[in-house]
């Protein structure tokens, strides 16, 4: 199961499958160039769901217990949440845990509780309540670990309101507007809502944070109540985040950063329901992260359909953060849970992780309450936090997204001179699934310019379909072979292409 040395190639969208190239030969009869041949079709992988992983267990706990972000680091998994008890306050805690289901609350003694520190709270969110944490690669080892919150100013009839709060918001002022019988466009004459600021905060291990002076960015008048989320991307050496946005009074999603952790850009937007969604459907939020052990990035948004007031959570797939695809318009996270039962509404926070060696995990909350409860004169928020319930949503590993094959399939990945994959020199390893009767069987080809004359390809000497041997069961990383042969030092460092021929079979990824 080690395949470290290879590079691994998810099949998640359509790119990396070579479309197959239209010639003609001197006699000037025409040719198709190694296309694609049956019914192949990508399909997401929709989730299994584990048991509550985690539940209130300490006083500071019994009225909110909400995870925001989870790290696998050092072989340990590392999770912040919010926590709220009796005192009034809601506060930023930390527990650790090497499976994902038992979790140790370590006493840090960095905040008292009822007059004790002996616990595992950080800090109050009044000090800063993070939204979003991750690590920074380019950081010195005192900013290593770095966070974002929006911090608004809530302003009613044009005048600011600095004691206002989110809660008394929503609690007192939203609510009791709705209970008078005010409609959306009056209380949104009314309220000019937030006028929010990006803050960012700096910690050397993740637990004592020390909060930016001035603001990442400066929003003017927007609307960002739903789990916003930074990131570094190592590849472009910048920071970015993805926030709530607002098109037309329908949320999308907006993206913003720059160069240095100050002074961010300007939103745009980048993601949002298009004519394809039905047209009711919002997005709800991001969860961004990025595919483990690739340079891809994930999202994985809750739809918000409108008019039955659900969430279901869908998966969007980007190879440079800023253009995004969906394999499937189709839930990869359902709102199923404990057989037939139903959550109204779900939604994912990252990050996607290893929780051991076969399965990965990403952590998502469901609850029974409808989200437009607020429309209701009997409306209780405390009824919604006590109804959370959170959850592993759980693959296979490298089991996203899946290239299926109903019958007998054959396409080739990787079959141009610029995007032949190169050899480590090592083995192909295939992750994959045959149904009864199924098969796969695997032989390298070289890769071909494309413009160049149509010429057929053909496969390197012992290691074309003659002499491949076939590949069956439910496998993760199945080295392929070739009359029992695997070793691939011939190809060190040289361009190859990987012609695929299966029947009922899924194939996840290649890695080589």
């Amino acid at each position: 199961m080690d395949d470290q040395g290879l590079i691994k190639k998810p099949f998640v969208d359509w790119y990396g499958i070579w479309p197959g190239h239209t010639g003609a030969w001197e006699d000037g009869f025409g040719v198709t160039q190694d296309p694609p041949v049956g019914n192949l079709q990508l399909k997401v992988q929709q989730a299994q769901k584990s048991e509550i992983f985690i539940t209130r267990e300490r006083p500071w706990e019994q009225r909110l217990l909400m995870p925001f972000c989870v790290l696998r680091e050092d072989e340990k998994l590392k999770l912040w949440y919010k926590a709220a008890g009796d005192d009034g306050n809601s506060y930023i805690a930390y527990a650790e845990s090497t499976d994902g289901f038992n979790w140790d609350r370590p006493e840090l003694g960095l905040q008292a509780y009822q007059g004790s520190k002996a616990n595992n709270l950080l800090h109050p969110t009044e000090h800063f309540a993070l939204q979003s944490i991750f690590v920074d690669p380019s950081a010195p080892p005192e900013e290593r670990y770095k966070g974002i919150s929006p911090v608004s100013e809530i302003h009613v009839d044009g005048v600011h309101r600095p004691e206002m709060t989110e809660r008394t918001f929503f609690n007192d002022l939203v609510a009791g507007m709705v209970d008078q019988g005010c409609g959306n466009e009056e209380i949104a004459e009314k309220l000019e809502l937030w006028h929010p600021r990006i803050m960012g905060a700096v910690s050397a291990d993740g637990l004592t944070w020390q909060v930016r002076k001035e603001p990442l960015l400066e929003l003017g008048k927007a609307h960002l109540d739903t789990l916003n989320i930074a990131t570094y991307d190592i590849d472009r050496g910048e920071y970015a985040a993805y926030l709530r946005g607002r098109q037309d009074d329908r949320r999308a999603v907006i993206k913003t950063g720059g160069k240095a952790f100050d002074n961010w850009s300007s939103p745009r937007f980048v993601f949002m329901a298009d004519p394809q969604d039905p047209f009711d459907d919002d997005v709800y939020n991001s969860c961004y992260c990025r595919y483990p052990g690739t340079d891809l990035h994930l999202m994985f948004p809750s739809f918000y359909h409108r008019l039955t007031a659900t969430l279901d959570i869908q998966m969007a797939i980007s190879r440079d953060g800023d253009l995004w695809s969906r394999p499937e318009r189709k839930p990869i996270i359902s709102r199923t849970c404990d057989g037939d039962n139903q959550y109204m509404a779900i939604y994912a926070a990252p990050n996607l992780v290893p929780l051991n060696d076969q399965e990965w995990g990403l952590m998502h909350y469901g609850t029974t309450v409808s989200h437009d409860i607020r429309r209701f004169p009997s409306y209780d928020p405390s009824n919604i936090h006590a109804s959370l319930e959170y959850r592993w949503a759980t693959w296979k590993r490298d089991r996203l997204v899946a290239l299926e094959a109903t019958g007998e399939t054959r396409f080739t990945a990787n079959n141009t001179a610029q995007l032949g994959q190169p050899c480590q020199g090592h083995q192909l390893r295939l992750n994959y699934k045959t149904e009864s009767g199924g098969w796969l069987k695997v032989e390298l080809v070289q890769p071909h310019t494309p413009y160049a004359m149509i010429r057929p390809i053909s496969a390197f000497d012992g290691f074309g379909m003659e002499e491949s041997d076939v590949l069956t069961g439910d496998e993760l990383s199945k080295v392929a072979t070739w009359k029992g042969k695997s070793d691939l030092s011939v190809f060190r460092d040289r361009s190859v292409s990987v012609r695929i021929h299966m029947s009922r079979a899924k194939l996840f990824s290649i890695s080589l």
